[in-house]
């Protein structure tokens, strides 16, 4: 079996060229939906979350607040750094146990923070997806209707394309 990463900056276009790669009948590990399903309420990421930051940052419905959480994350280094150390090990064993239960000799995973998180040697391959930084900040500005200053902050986080 072939692993093939595919990692690139937010918005750059990385799930449209996996479902390109779902479509001609590949499957594809997405990190970032296995990040949201830990982190729904029962799940190991959301438990580690509220033990790491409290409860203050639960919705009235006793789930995650994904904004409040973004909103630290995105303005404390720290705060990012303590997120990613609790949440990336659990995220990278679900995306484990899914590689090795897929049934074809290629199997591709979608990780925004591939090299972030130091993952290089889980894949046989990695392709980075890059657009120009000027269309990376007006998609992400229209995709989450953010200002230009929270889109390039955010994509200031993550490391340079």
């Amino acid at each position: 079996m072939k692993v093939i990463g595919i990692t690139g900056g937010i918005a750059s276009g990385k799930s449209y060229v996996s479902s390109v790669i779902k479509k001609a009948g590949y499957p594809v590990i997405d990190a970032d939906l296995i990040s949201k399903e830990l982190s729904k309420k029962g799940g190991s990421v959301y438990y580690a979350i509220i033990k790491t930051f409290g409860e203050s940052y639960l919705d009235k419905n006793k789930e995650i607040d994904r904004q409040k959480l973004g909103s630290l994350i995105f303005n404390d280094k720290q705060a990012k750094g303590l997120l990613n150390s609790i949440s990336h090990p659990l995220i990278v064993e679900e995306m484990e146990r899914q590689i090795s239960l897929a049934k074809s000799d290629l199997v591709f995973a979608d990780v925004p923070l591939l090299y972030e998180s130091g993952l290089e040697s889980m894949f046989d391959k990695i392709v980075c997806v890059y657009l120009p930084r000027r269309i990376q900040i007006e998609r992400l500005m229209n995709r989450d209707n953010i200002s230009y200053e929270y889109a390039v902050k955010k994509i200031e986080s993550q490391l340079s394309l």
